[in-house]
């Protein structure tokens, strides 16, 4: 089933599809774009191709910027949620609900972003959270994501629905990178791809667990009849006599799903969309390396906690013992560093990340990363936190009403 079609299934009405413009390739070098011009308004099927660097004042200037280039449809996918869309605007309030008790005088200049997580070195606590079907942001699909992040240093999260695929994007930029599957309903495939995946380099699974349903995404759903490109999975079975499909995901996920992962790949296993204390400690029992707090972006299950706001919790339960991933809302680096002092050991980026690429390709996703950087380098410059592991809860407090 095509995954468009899933988020249409509340409205029961086929879509029309329009199949993407091809991008323009370098020549002797696939994976390395010419600038091409980017679509303009009102050209509801096109797709941007841009590759250039991006004046950034503010990341929450990118997302109306990149409305005025990408298609209707896709801007919708991106910038949607669910039902009300009230947890995707809470995702944003719940940074306000705690504020920076700053340490002037402290004698600390020029911090250090640096930390590491499960091993992996990396410049600043920030990585790519999984964005599925980036084929209906740019025409070069999850291409600029992928270089960008590498051009960033960090880590990149694939996900199992994508147009190009794991291999592809696994040898699409130097640096370390984490798979996240939904999990196929099919055995014989959720084994392959998980396979693949660790044969492909990558160094985690992230099993996500929100999506054993598609949510009431109505932005996307009320845009029936508008053209959108032709989202082709680029995950499809290899292995002959193996069936499967990347969109056919498994609907009774349990904790077994989780040894499952590990069993078939050896590989450290992250849970993604613990929103309780309960769930995380579950996590840790069974063997998981990292917990991610998330509700996806606002985009499953409305009416559901910020994970800002339960982070707070879930780091109380588990004292450090294992690390801990957060992502949604994340435009500035006082939201970094409010998430750092709360408990969490990197953010994932989303949103910011598919804006930048829209409007910049792989050097508008580097620069997301570095405005971002930068800001919480003075942030940590303000707060009096010389480095990553300083950043604790005194750092913060509860805001007054």
């Amino acid at each position: 089933m095509n995954f468009l079609r899933r988020e249409f299934l509340s409205a029961g009405a086929a879509m029309a599809t329009l199949t993407a413009t091809g991008p323009v390739l370098a020549q002797n070098n696939p994976t390395q774009p010419t600038e091409t011009p980017a679509a303009q308004p009102g050209m509801a099927g096109a797709l941007p191709n841009n590759e250039k660097r991006l004046r950034i004042v503010s990341l929450r200037d990118l997302e109306a910027d990149a409305q005025k280039i990408m298609a209707p449809f896709g801007f919708a996918y991106v910038a949607g949620g669910a039902g009300d869309e009230w947890t995707l605007r809470e995702n944003l309030a719940a940074f306000n609900r705690t504020v920076i008790v700053p340490n002037y005088l402290s004698g600390n200049g020029s911090p250090d972003t640096s930390t590491s997580i499960l091993s992996i070195r990396i410049p600043y606590p920030v990585i790519a959270a999984p964005i599925g079907n980036q084929g209906a942001v740019h025409a070069q699909k999850e291409l600029p994501t992928v270089k960008g992040t590498g051009l960033a240093g960090t880590i990149y999260v694939a996900s199992s629905v994508t147009q190009m695929n794991l291999e592809d994007i696994a040898a699409a930029s130097p640096g370390d990178k984490w798979f996240q599957p939904y999990l196929p309903s099919s055995r014989p495939f959720a084994v392959e791809i998980l396979q693949r995946a660790k044969v492909a380099g990558y160094k985690a699974i992230v099993l996500t667990v929100d999506v054993t349903v598609t949510s009431n995404r109505e932005r996307s759903t009320r845009l029936i009849g508008v053209p959108v490109p032709n989202l082709a999975m680029g995950n499809v079975p290899k292995t002959v006599g193996v069936s499967g499909n990347a969109l056919d995901m498994k609907a009774d996920l349990t904790w077994d799903d989780v040894e499952f992962c590990r069993a078939h790949t050896g590989l450290p296993v992250i849970v993604k969309g613990i929103l309780s204390s309960a769930q995380a400690l579950e996590a840790e029992r069974r063997g998981c390396a990292a917990v991610w707090i998330s509700n996806h972006g606002g985009r499953q299950l409305d009416n559901t906690p910020s994970a800002v706001t339960v982070l707070p919790r879930v780091a109380d339960s588990l004292k450090g013992r294992i690390p801990i991933i957060v992502d949604g809302g994340f435009y500035r680096g006082q939201d970094v560093f409010r998430a750092l002092a709360l408990g969490a050991s990197v953010v994932a980026l989303g949103r910011p990340l598919l804006y930048g690429s829209a409007l910049g390709g792989a050097q508008g996703v580097q620069g997301v990363y570095e405005h971002l950087r930068n800001e919480l380098v003075m942030t940590m410059q303000l707060a009096g936190t010389p480095n990553i592991k300083s950043i604790v809860q005194g750092c913060v407090e509860r805001a007054e009403a």
